[in-house]
């Protein structure tokens, strides 16, 4: 079950009916991880995935199309269940259209407009607010649970897409992954973690499974080194995963099946992933001065409230496109003075929490 991560959204061929101008577009691909787990399981598939899901489409059915909810396919003969949602509750697709758009010296990270709603709907997906069309992953998996009480349970994360710190490339657009500055992949990504976390949370709680294919992206994120395994800007399927990433998460699945979480050596795991899930990001502070061509950087003020401040790097954007990275917790750069600069601190704190603050420092009159 699930949005288009798990339908395989991208990769035809795609089951018949589900690939319908103004009709039905699911797009079931023979492709998608579920056919794969199946195969490697020995289980009959019933594949009920359907891209641009959200997680109230476990509820409802989309009578146009012919889907039921979801939900409504699980009984008490249900052996296995794997699903991927809360993606499109959190808006991740238009995300990533505005970061590709964002103008130069803006981030979608420094934008208040475009953070906060994530951040909103990831609350309402943990349960720690409520918010109208999203249901909490504790609620859904609650409902598994009655559905289908004797089956595996396995919830799948989503895989982050860029690298470490970003990456820059020359098509389509110079200096950036697809279409998105540095600091913003690295934005993604970080609010990628906090989904995620959120999802190992509320399925430990449950006693199911949960599996995070990100590692086993590594090295295969868009732009990686060893060749990506995501569909890129300029391709139908864009920013989702392409054959190989599909194979890689059927993988994670079927390990996660195969190490159930009695077996697993850290049995305070679902203690751990509260304890992630509680902690709060720390507070970036940080000031800017130019001196002719010297711009001098300081972000010792950041603070955690419930920690302490690890790393702290630079994403200084230039007036060509590019971008600098600098480490540490004072920086010093050389940016003419006849240039604007735009300049991210990401402060990252001992539980890996992410903080994302920027000025603009106009040109010299």
């Amino acid at each position: 079950m699930g949005d288009s991560y798990a339908s395989g959204y991208g990769l035809p061929p795609y089951a018949e009916g589900t690939n319908v101008r103004d009709g039905n577009n699911c797009q079931r691909s023979s492709s998608a991880y579920a056919h794969q787990v199946a195969e490697q399981t020995g289980k009959t598939l019933d594949f009920d995935a359907c891209s641009g899901a959200r997680t109230s489409d476990f509820y409802q059915a989309k009578a146009s199309w012919g889907e039921p909810a979801q939900l409504d396919h699980l009984d008490s003969s249900t052996g296995l269940v794997s699903f991927s949602i809360g993606g499109n509750d959190a808006g991740f697709a238009q995300i990533l259209s505005k970061c590709v758009t964002q103008l130069p010296f803006s981030t979608c990270s420094g934008d208040s407009a475009i953070t906060a709603p994530v951040d909103s709907a990831i609350d309402a997906l943990a349960g720690k607010t409520t918010q109208e069309g999203v249901t909490s992953y504790d609620t859904i998996m609650t409902d598994i649970g009655t559905r289908a009480p004797n089956a595996a349970v396995v919830a799948v994360g989503y895989p982050r897409m860029f690298t470490q710190q970003g990456i820059g490339q020359l098509f389509p657009v110079p200096g950036r992954c697809e279409g998105l500055t540095k600091v913003d992949q690295r934005w993604i990504n970080a609010r990628t973690n906090d989904l995620n976390a959120v999802i190992k949370a509320a399925a430990l709680r449950h006693g199911y499974q949960f599996t995070d294919p990100s590692d086993s992206f590594t090295g295969h994120e868009l732009c990686g080194k060893q060749g990506s395994w995501f569909e890129g800007l300029l391709e139908d399927g864009r920013f989702h995963p392409n054959a190989a990433g599909h194979k890689a998460t059927a993988d994670s699945v079927v390990s996660a099946l195969a190490a159930p979480q009695a077996q697993e050596a850290a049995q305070d795991q679902p203690a751990a992933a509260e304890a992630q899930l509680d902690n709060v990001r720390p507070t970036g502070s940080f000031t800017l001065t130019r001196d002719g061509d010297q711009v001098a950087l300081d972000a010792s003020a950041s603070s955690d409230a419930d920690g302490a401040v690890t790393n702290i790097d630079w994403y200084i954007q230039r007036a060509d496109g590019t971008e600098e990275v600098l480490t540490g917790a004072q920086a010093t750069a050389t940016v003419p003075a006849s240039e604007q600069v735009a300049v991210t601190a990401v402060i990252t704190d001992n539980q890996g929490k992410e903080d994302f603050t920027t000025q603009t420092a106009p040109a010299a009159s």
